[in-house]
């Protein structure tokens, strides 16, 4: 019994791991749900592709070596897990499948980005925290008890403001007593507040007041407060220049981090919604708006494409979903009126002077400063960063994998979209068809009228080819006049013999070119999986020849291969 029998399959796909089956060379036969959810993509995405290529570009060589060693499988990664294109860090199970005529390799993966994170976050805080106890503006003394009693405590840590703030240095500090070093800290009243927060374990403040002994004098404001280890913590300073740097401190750290964060979500992510709701919470956040839209302009409609958006501005804003994406008016979060909003901050996201989006948040409980405008306008260029690096990356994909004047998929992409269309025909149990299209006479009409003319043809027959066909269809440009269409779940040859009719009745249609009616006609060669052949170059080849019959015939313009 194969492992992906029905009952097997369906174990699988409830599995919380993802779970590909390979080829021995790494091509994806199989996913579960799990593995759909993981890489973010479509099933007839991954089947065919090769699983090294989901992954980062550091990961692939480990990945290709165990692959091409499955003597040493069963291997786990769980050290350094490796990353995903889409930024996720999984440890990864390979197991080596052997069957009776094709052995397969079956990976499971674990996505633990978040606990990666968390541990690099840990890391990062620690180095972060150790330079900022030591160069932050605030005095820090770190005490440990002395004895069960707490009769004293003994210094432990001392940073360089408490160095600054007390006139004595750390090394003359450490390891010795509170009251020996500070003999007046008894009738200041900080013995007895560490005494009861080492006991008690709560916080407190130790207001503002006079310390002084033989050696200094000096107006201290206190909080302490108990470390899990047991040792208590004074942060100390004179109370103007704390308020002071404790404000800007804290917005300009909170700042900064949401800036890491979002840069490193632009890096890591593809997804501009992503982006966009993260980059609305930390806008909110740092703005302490209740409300607030994201919106990017569609270059094609000029309309508002709603990226990320509080809740109730669906209620505000006439919106409709189009195309996976929420419309709405020009006006944006403006057009919600003052009855719902009482303050409003609007910026545009702009790049090399192109206007691509437009960020505004409303409803702070505090009267917008210049530093929210200042906040906005940072983060509206992130945005735009984003959006800007999302359209270069579409674009890129699509001259890749695009004919530039159909617009239809090329000869570079073509194959692995019939590699998917074999795989779902073997899981589906369905035949596919495939039909190799040739314009008969294209060379006269780019001869008679010149290559325009015969770029007008081209672009036409592309047009009909995908009016005529199914979505579920592809059609490919091969180069010159060639064509070729694959038929997705087919049920007889006579349903390939009505598409094969359509295709050459409606290219037989004269096409306008300015006053000229262009006139060509086509011949047609179909191949059918897995009747004809189960190779991608031998079936391509099977329905170009049948398509040089059909050329040659004085009586059909289609013929199927005849092995």
């Amino acid at each position: 019994m194969s492992w992906r029998s029905s009952d097997f399959e369906a174990i699988i796909n409830n599995m919380s791991e993802a779970v590909f089956e390979l080829t021995a060379d790494g091509a994806i036969i199989f996913v579960n749900l799990a593995a759909l959810d993981l890489c973010n993509l479509a099933e007839e995405k991954l089947l065919a592709v090769n699983i090294v290529t989901l992954f980062s570009a550091e990961a692939q060589e480990r990945i290709t070596t165990l692959l091409s060693h499955p003597e040493r499988l069963p291997q786990l990664i769980e050290d350094d897990p490796p990353t995903l294109l889409n930024g996720k860090q999984v440890i990864i199970h390979l197991l080596e499948l052997r069957q009776k005529d094709h052995p397969t390799i079956i990976l499971m993966a674990k996505d633990v980005s978040d606990r990666r994170e968390t541990e690099q976050a840990l890391l990062a805080n620690e180095t972060r925290f150790r330079e900022l106890f030591n160069n932050m503006n605030s005095g820090v003394a770190v005490y440990e008890a002395k004895d069960l009693g707490a009769s004293d405590f003994i210094f432990v840590d001392f940073n360089r403001a408490a160095e600054r703030f007390e006139k004595i240095r750390k090394e003359q500090v450490i390891g010795r007593s509170l009251l020996e070093v500070f003999p007046g800290a008894k009738e200041f009243g900080l013995l007895a507040v560490l005494q009861r927060v080492w006991q008690t374990g709560r916080p407190e403040h130790h207001p503002i007041s006079l310390y002084t002994d033989n050696r200094l004098t000096g107006w201290r404001e206190n909080y302490l407060y108990k470390l899990p280890s047991g040792e208590v913590v004074a942060i100390y300073e004179d109370v103007t220049a704390r308020k002071q740097a404790e404000k800007k401190l804290a917005v300009e750290s909170a700042m900064n981090a949401a800036v890491a964060r979002i840069s490193r979500k632009i890096i890591s992510s593809d997804s501009l919604k992503d982006i966009s709701g993260a980059l609305l919470e930390e806008v909110l956040t740092l703005t302490g708006s209740k409300y607030g839209i994201i919106d990017l302009v569609d270059p094609q409609t000029n309309s508002l494409l709603a990226m990320a958006f509080s809740p109730e501005i669906r209620d505000m804003c006439t919106m409709h979903e189009e195309n996976g994406a929420c419309v709405h008016a020009p006006q944006g979060l403006v057009s919600c009126g003052p009855a719902s909003l009482t303050r409003l901050v609007a910026v545009p996201a702009m790049f090399n002077h192109d206007f691509l989006g437009i960020i505004s948040v409303a409803n702070s409980p505090n009267t917008y400063e210049k530093r929210d405008l200042d906040t906005l306008e940072h983060f509206a260029s992130l945005f735009a960063l984003a959006a800007q690096k999302k359209q270069a990356q579409d674009h890129i994909a699509h001259l890749a994998h695009h004919d530039p004047l159909t617009g239809l998929i090329n000869r570079h992409i073509f194959p692995d979209r019939l590699a998917q269309a074999m795989i779902l025909s073997q899981r589906h149990r369905k035949k596919i068809a495939l039909l190799y299209v040739d314009l008969d006479k294209f060379k006269q009409i780019n001869d008679a009228h010149g290559h325009l003319a015969g770029d007008a043809v081209l672009i036409e027959v592309a047009t009909r080819l995908r009016t005529l066909l199914r979505e579920s269809d592809t059609v490919a440009r091969m180069g010159g006049d060639e064509f070729v269409v694959i038929l997705h779940d087919i049920t007889s040859k006579t349903a390939v013999q009505h598409v094969a009719t359509k295709i050459i009745t409606s290219l037989a249609d004269p096409i306008p070119f300015h006053d000229l009616r262009l006139t060509i006609t086509a011949s047609v060669g179909i191949s059918i999986y897995p009747d004809d052949d189960k190779q991608i170059d031998a079936l391509l080849h099977k329905a170009d020849k049948a398509m040089y019959l059909a050329k040659k015939s004085s009586t059909t313009s289609y013929i199927f291969y005849e092995g």
